[in-house]
């Protein structure tokens, strides 16, 4: 199961976060969310993780929307539905 840390904007059509959250649940990626703080400073715990303050982060690795929906791609691609 993937970990999406993302903001807490309450919708999926307003922000970077919520696209990738669209895009999981199209792909029909299991994943489950961690909603961070709005502050970018109290969010010690992304920074341990990917050494920046930024989210969408998946899976404590992939840390920019847009390379995120590259790597969603690239796991529907290469693994066929069954």
């Amino acid at each position: 199961m993937a970990i999406l840390y993302r903001c807490r904007t309450p919708t999926d059509y307003l922000c970077a976060c919520g696209k990738v959250a669209r895009r999981l649940r199209r792909a029909d990626i299991d994943y489950e969310e961690i909603r961070v703080p709005v502050q970018r400073r109290h969010r010690d715990e992304i920074d341990e993780l990917t050494g920046q303050r930024w989210v969408p982060v998946l899976d404590e690795v992939i840390h920019d929307s847009r390379r995120i929906l590259e790597y969603i791609d690239w796991v529907e691609s290469s693994c066929p539905a069954a």
